[in-house]
Order: C-alpha cells, then sequence, then structure tokens
C-alpha cells in the first residue's frame, strides 16, 4: 500500500509540470533546472584549466529529462538527499579542459546532458548518469563506509588504474565506453571507463545496480570478482540507509 501511495504522489507530482516549461522545479526537496548559465559551474571551474562551458537544452526535452529524474529520485529515500544534493542542472552539452562530458558533479549538485534520443540520451542513459554522478557524491561524503582494501583486491593482481586524469584523460582518448565487457568482467570490471580510476569504477557499478544494462545481474551471478564488488557497493548504500539491502536492488527494476 506503501508503495502505491508513493508511486501515486510521483505520478500526480509529474502532471503538476507544464509542458515544455524551462521553469526551476523543485522533487523532493531537490531543485531540478533547466536554464543553462555559466554561474551555475563553481567559480573555480570557470578559469583555467578546466574552463568549463555549456550549452541550453532544448525545451523539448524538459519533460522527459523530468520524467527519468522522477523515476531516479524515487530509489532513493528522501533522507539520501537532505546534506547530499540539493540541485539537478540539465544542459544540452558541457566541456571542461576542452573535453565533451555527459554528466558530472560538484558539492551538492549534478550536471546531466541531454541532447535528445537521435544522439544517444535515452532514458537508460539519463537515469544511469545520474546514479553514475551522485554515487560520486556519497563516495566523497561517506568515504568510511567503503571497503576501499577489498574493492582493490576484487580486482586482478598487480592492477593499477590507469588514468590519472581520473577519467579525464579516458574521455579525451576515448577509452570511456560505458558498454558492459565480458572480458573486463574477468578481471573485475564492467566497462572500459571502469579502468581509469576507483571511483569511476565504483560510479559504473553505482548506475547498474541502481538501473541495470542488459544482462547486468546475469554478469554478477558469472563473475566472482563482479560479484564481490557488487555486494561491497551494497554494503555501502547499506550504511548510507537501510533500506539498500542486496534484494531491494535485484527487485528494483522489475
Amino acid at each position: 500500500m506503501k508503495k502505491i501511495a508513493t508511486i501515486i504522489l510521483l505520478l500526480v507530482s509529474l502532471s503538476t509540470f507544464s509542458q515544455g516549461s524551462l521553469a526551476d522545479t523543485s522533487i523532493r526537496n531537490v531543485r531540478i533546472s533547466f536554464h543553462y548559465s555559466r554561474e551555475n559551474f563553481p567559480d573555480s571551474w570557470q578559469s583555467s584549466p578546466i574552463n568549463a562551458t555549456g550549452e541550453q537544452m532544448a525545451s523539448s526535452e524538459t519533460q522527459r529529462s523530468k520524467a527519468v529524474i522522477v523515476k531516479a529520485l524515487s530509489k532513493y529515500p528522501a533522507a539520501a538527499f537532505e546534506k547530499d544534493l540539493s540541485v539537478v542542472y540539465f544542459l544540452k552539452s558541457m566541456q571542461f579542459y576542452e573535453v565533451g562530458y555527459g554528466g558530472t558533479n560538484s558539492t551538492d549538485a549534478l550536471y546531466l546532458t541531454n541532447n535528445g534520443i537521435a544522439a544517444g540520451y535515452n532514458d537508460l542513459y539519463l537515469e544511469q548518469t545520474f546514479h553514475h554522478e551522485y554515487s560520486s557524491i556519497l563516495y566523497r561524503n561517506h568515504p568510511s563506509f567503503m571497503d576501499e582494501d577489498g574493492w582493490k583486491n576484487a580486482n586482478i593482481p598487480g592492477f593499477d588504474y590507469n588514468d590519472p586524469e581520473n577519467g579525464v584523460g579516458a574521455i579525451r582518448n576515448k577509452q570511456s565506453s560505458q558498454d558492459l565487457d565480458t572480458i573486463l568482467c574477468k578481471k573485475g570490471f564492467l566497462t572500459q571507463y571502469s579502468l581509469s580510476g576507483m571511483e569511476n569504477d565504483i560510479n559504473t557499478f553505482a548506475q547498474n545496480i541502481f538501473s541495470p544494462s542488459a544482462g547486468f545481474w546475469e554478469i554478477v551471478e558469472q563473475y566472482p570478482r563482479i560479484k564481490k564488488k557488487v555486494l561491497l557497493l551494497i554494503e555501502f548504500y547499506y550504511k548510507i540507509n537501510p533500506l539498500f539491502t542486496e534484494n531491494y536492488f535485484r527487485i528494483l527494476n522489475k
């Protein structure tokens, strides 16, 4: 009954959005903004070497973006946002270090790009990017909740994450694929991008436990190193809120 009431509340909230409007709105006390301004980025990002820039997202994409965010936020208890997330900005595109980004995060803000389904920004991509970036904020704010030694021990012996720029180099060198890769899964990694840094590795697992790519849970059962990391990440989220159990994640998208 409680779950049904929550779904009804979220649908009612979604129905109140004006069609094609760029007006900011609030969902579960998180502000959702569709107005691009360079001032949305932290001051330290606006000068060299970061040189943050962005583009205004098309108003025709606001409704779909809002629907995705309603779905994404509904997977967390409201308390998960009280201290860790205040605003989500949507843009058409953005660049840092002269490199295009699909998403990023700052202290308590997420920045997500949406340039339309035809350009590859489908609902799965948008939702996974939300969970991906939000996991960075949670990991940064609750470092003691993550068993980092256990995580590294799940990798193949002798492995060292290969991007000293923590993902920037991977994006610049076109080594940032988020497609599930069974060859890498044997070594403990879901995707090519996972190899670039521990935080990026965690991000990629987070996006899949909340909004799994096709075949994700089958991969978890098939590859022991992947399963170990999934259980460590679920333990991390459980420490944030006891709602987050293995069973919760396994039935979340059924």
